[in-house]
């Protein structure tokens, strides 16, 4: 087998700055940049997330304070037989985590529509 030394390859050594995205940068600034949004856009969500969960529990509290119940609207009550074959009604009362986690994920998919809109209205502005 003959090798080919008329090729000319050439290796060079740079610093590679790698994002918390994943991205890869060759300039500093530019990863600095880069990952600076990042934590800001990270940031955002917390706070975002933080805000719903501070709406779930005052919702919660004053539910509780109320004594107010939230039930299934489509069968509100249960029956449940008794050992002398009467009968007993129970309601079907929504447990407190599947309220937060309701609350949840309609604030998510709402803040979401709230940010397609903005973003729609400045392309369409800007």
């Amino acid at each position: 087998m003959k090798i080919n030394n008329d090729l000319k390859l050439k290796k060079e050594l740079e610093t590679v700055y790698i994002d918390s995205g994943g991205k890869k940068h060759l300039n500093y600034m530019d990863a600095l940049c880069a990952e600076s949004q990042i934590q800001v856009c990270v940031e955002r969500k917390l706070k975002q997330k933080q805000r719903i969960m501070d709406i779930v529990e005052l919702i919660i509290q004053v539910l509780k304070n109320e004594n107010w119940g939230v039930f299934y609207k489509n069968q509100p009550m249960s029956v449940l037989e008794t050992q002398d074959g009467g009968t007993l009604y129970e309601v079907n009362q929504v447990d407190e985590c599947e309220i937060e986690t309701v609350i949840h994920q309609a604030s998510t998919k709402w803040d979401t529509s709230q940010i397609n809109s903005n973003q729609n209205k400045n392309s369409t502005t800007g």
